[in-house]
């Protein structure tokens, strides 16, 4: 079976979701490892617990990648610009 797996991959896509991974550093086994390790969904978590994986995506733009929808009941202290 052709894994596709070289040493020099920097970009892979999802078969069958429209989902491209690109890495400024070669796609290894490790880098890929680390990759999924970081996405990793622990159902014992609560969904508090596991917005972690998150935390260290930052979008096409340079914000901070948040796929959570905000909570109507919080009162924002600062409006974002």
């Amino acid at each position: 079976m052709d894994t596709g797996f070289t040493n020099k991959m920097k970009k892979i896509r999802h078969s069958k979701l429209p989902i491209v991974l690109e890495c400024s550093d070669i796609l290894d086994y490790d880098m890929l490892h680390a990759i999924q390790l970081n996405l990793m969904y622990d159902e014992k978590d609560s969904r508090k617990e596991n917005q972690g994986c998150w935390n260290a995506w930052v979008d096409e733009y340079g914000n901070w990648f948040n796929p959570y929808k905000p909570n109507p009941n919080q009162l924002e202290l600062f409006e974002e610009k």
